[in-house]
Order: structure tokens, then C-alpha cells, then sequence
């Protein structure tokens, strides 16, 4: 009776403490991975110590960070589509999650010159990194119900950033003396140290998460590759036909095409701007993961008490408020504030897509709407920082260019307003 009962439980969407733990855990490994490796260290690993001798380094750090994310996009929907097929999500995981961990260690092997070795082994990583967090996503809807799915999201994101302040904490010996030539053997370090913290996070959900039942429906992986394409034809048919679904994806591709730039480019423009080097460095991304920490916890709340349109519309308008700050900032202490506000939209941002991206799937087909938005996400990551680099390049600038991601915040807001109302207690199936 009592394997029976906790069967229900989870196809209903309610499991014990322990699998929404190690789903929180998990998201605690997300962002630390993101905002030490991904924001900070490699980037200005890169264009200060690999491309030391170089002076394209920013444009080819954001190449690489477009092509990435492009193959994310190409393969995602199919990647996802597998996913719901053949009843494997946790097993597709786990080989991302592998190649991640593998792929950032090995970045610690990297010094000055290796310029396509560490691209290399950043994209495996990147690319890894961004199939794993996708899939994880699409847990959500079957871990909490959906009256509080944005309060859950919101605070396991509050709880992953404040991971990510402490794994900033971590390295910091590692990262005070600079980014320089002479501290590259202490820099390297902190490669594997995110690749263990990474690890550590994610392993108690393949132990304790056991949410997908292989059913006598299932295929195999080679038939399931033969129905993918019929089935993404079927989805991507759907999707195109409705409003909500295209006004959300039109939305998303622009708000993580501005997110993207800022917490790409922050640190060599903080560098380059306003002579902000070593452990100040650090300072503005412990200030972003204090004010991640404390925008998640409440915007959890605010979707859920005033539902996910006006929800997102807030979050928007702070990061307008954030990149006008930043822009116009004049001072040292004027981008410490700016860097706050980032935090607080950079913290809030990732938890709400989400959450509204699990409102507006359809329950059977969650891992192909998980994979489809996400690749519209992914081609934003790509862009993003690529539309930086080119007016970079053509501007010789780093002012100018931090004009792209006011400007696309804006378009995004201005397509929010027309997103339909979102019930938060049940999944639409029509707008």
C-alpha cells in the first residue's frame, strides 16, 4: 500500500523532501558553476592571461560563446525529444553532467598561448553545462505542484546563489593576487575545485530522484530517434500556433541575449572602465550573488501572489533600471550599485522563466517545450554576446556596445505586456 501511495504521489507531482532537496542542491551546483567559471574566471582567465600577448581576446572569447550555444540550440529540441521518448531524462543527465565535470577539470591543465585548447575544452564544458541545466528544468513541474511552483523555483535559485557567494568565498585566495601571468599556476586551480563543487551538487539527485517509470510504451533509443522528428514536427506546430508560447519565446530571446552580455563582459568591463582589478573584481561578484541570493527569495513570492506576467514585467523593469545605472555610472562606487542591482534581476530572471515555462507546457510533452525554449534561449546566449563583440569591434568601446542589452530589455518588456494571464493553479492548455 505504501509503494503504491508514493507511486501516485509523484506521478501527481508531490514527492518527499528528500527529492526536492537534492533537486535544490542540484540548482546550488547550477549557479556556482555559472557565475565562477562561466562569469568570472574564464573569462578573464581568457583575455588576461591566455590571450596575454593578444589583442582579440574579447572577440574570440564572444565567438565562442555564440557558436556554443548555437550547437545547444541546434541539438537541444532533440536532445529533449529523446528524452520524453525513450523515459531516460535521468540517464541523458547523467552523460552531460559526466562531460561537464571532465571538461572543466581539464581546464585547469591550460596556461598562456593555449588559446584552442582552452576554447575547446570551455565549449565542451559550456555546452554540457547548458544541456544539463535544461533537462534538470524540466523536473520542475513533476517535483512541486504548480500553485507554488514560482515560490519553489524562486527559492532553490536563493539558495544556488548563495552557493555561488560561498563558492566565490572559496576561491578567493585563489583569485585576490590578480589576473596576471605570474598567479596563473593558483588560477588554474580553481578550475577543478568548481568541476568537484559542480559534481558534489549534482550527485545526490541521480541517487535520490526517481521520478520517470519506464513504461510499456517506451522505445528504444533507435526507434525513438525515428519518431523524434514526426513528434518535434507535431510540437513546433502547436507552439507556432499559439500566442502565448510565441510572445514567451520571442520575450526570452531577448531578455537572456541582454542578461547574457552583462554577466559575460561585466568583469573585463569593469577592467577596462573603471580600472577594477584583482579582489575588487571578486567584490562585485560577491555583491551580484548577495543581491541574486535576496532577488530570488523574493520573486518567488511575487509570482506567486501576482502571477508570472506582472511578475516578469517588475523583473524586466529592474533590469532596465540596472543597465541604466550601469551605462550612466560615473564612478567606482556608482557601479558597486549597479552591480547590486544586476544581482538582484540576475538572481530573479533564470528561477521566473522557468517557472512560467513549466505553466505553459503541456505535461505529456515537457521535455520537448523544455527543449524548444531553451533553444531560443541558447541562440540568445549565442547572440547576445556576439552583437556585443561585432560593435565592439566597430566602435572600439566598451560604452557603446552596453547600449544592446538596454535596448533589448526594452523589447522584451514591450512583449511581456501583451503575454496572456497565467493562471498559477493549474497548467493552461489554450490562450
Amino acid at each position: 500500500m505504501k509503494d503504491t501511495q508514493k507511486i501516485t504521489l509523484k506521478e501527481n507531482g508531490t514527492v518527499g523532501l528528500k527529492e526536492k532537496l537534492s533537486w535544490g542542491i542540484f540548482d546550488l551546483g547550477n549557479v556556482s558553476f555559472s557565475i565562477v567559471l562561466v562569469d568570472l574566471v574564464f573569462s578573464l582567465y581568457f583575455v588576461q592571461i591566455i590571450c596575454a600577448r593578444r589583442t582579440d581576446g574579447t572577440f574570440l572569447l564572444s565567438l565562442a560563446a555564440f557558436f556554443t550555444q548555437i550547437i545547444v540550440a541546434v541539438f537541444l529540441p532533440f536532445v529533449g525529444a529523446l528524452s520524453d521518448v525513450v523515459t531516460k531524462r535521468k540517464f541523458i543527465l547523467g552523460f552531460f553532467f559526466s562531460l561537464c565535470i571532465a571538461a572543466t577539470t581539464l581546464l585547469g591543465t591550460t596556461k598562456e598561448g593555449d588559446v584552442w585548447k582552452s576554447l575547446l575544452c570551455y565549449s565542451v564544458a559550456n555546452i554540457s553545462f547548458s544541456f544539463t541545466e535544461n533537462i534538470f528544468s524540466s523536473f520542475l513541474p513533476e517535483i512541486i505542484p504548480m500553485a507554488f511552483i514560482g515560490r519553489f523555483s524562486g527559492w532553490t535559485r536563493a539558495f544556488g546563489n548563495l552557493g555561488g557567494f560561498l563558492s566565490l568565498l572559496g576561491v578567493y585566495p585563489l583569485l585576490a593576487p590578480g589576473f596576471t601571468v605570474a598567479n596563473t599556476e593558483l588560477l588554474r586551480l580553481s578550475f577543478p575545485i568548481v568541476a568537484a563543487i559542480y559534481m558534489m551538487c549534482g550527485l545526490p539527485l541521480f541517487f535520490n530522484l526517481e521520478l520517470q517509470k519506464k513504461t510499456k510504451n517506451s522505445l528504444g533509443f533507435s526507434k525513438a530517434l525515428l519518431k523524434i522528428v514526426s513528434d518535434l514536427k507535431e510540437t513546433v506546430f502547436f507552439m507556432v500556433h499559439n500566442k502565448a508560447i510565441r510572445l514567451y519565446f520571442a520575450a526570452s530571446l531577448l531578455f537572456f541575449s541582454a542578461a547574457t552580455i552583462l554577466m559575460i563582459i561585466l568583469a573585463v568591463y569593469a577592467q577596462m572602465e573603471y580600472g577594477i582589478t584583482g579582489a575588487q573584481q571578486i567584490g562585485i561578484f560577491l555583491l551580484i550573488q548577495a543581491g541574486g541570493t535576496l532577488g530570488s527569495f523574493i520573486f518567488g513570492f511575487i509570482q506567486d501572489q501576482w502571477g508570472s506576467r506582472r511578475a516578469l514585467q517588475v523583473d524586466l523593469l529592474l533590469w532596465v533600471s540596472c543597465v541604466s545605472s550601469l551605462v550612466f555610472a560615473d564612478n567606482k562606487l556608482a557601479f558597486y550599485g549597479a552591480s547590486f542591482l544586476i544581482g538582484l534581476g540576475n538572481g530573479s530572471l533564470p528561477s521566473l522563466s522557468r517557472a512560467v515555462m513549466s505553466l505553459l507546457s503541456e505535461e505529456e510533452k515537457i521535455g520537448k517545450y523544455f527543449a524548444l525554449w531553451g533553444l531560443s534561449c541558447r541562440i540568445a546566449t549565442g547572440i547576445g554576446p556576439l552583437s556585443f563583440g561585432c560593435l565592439f569591434i566597430l566602435s572600439h568601446s566598451f560604452k557603446t556596445p552596453m547600449l544592446l542589452p538596454l535596448f533589448y530589455f526594452l523589447g522584451s518588456l514591450l512583449l511581456v505586456s501583451f503575454l496572456p494571464k497565467i493562471r498559477k493553479d493549474s497548467r493552461p492548455k489554450t490562450f
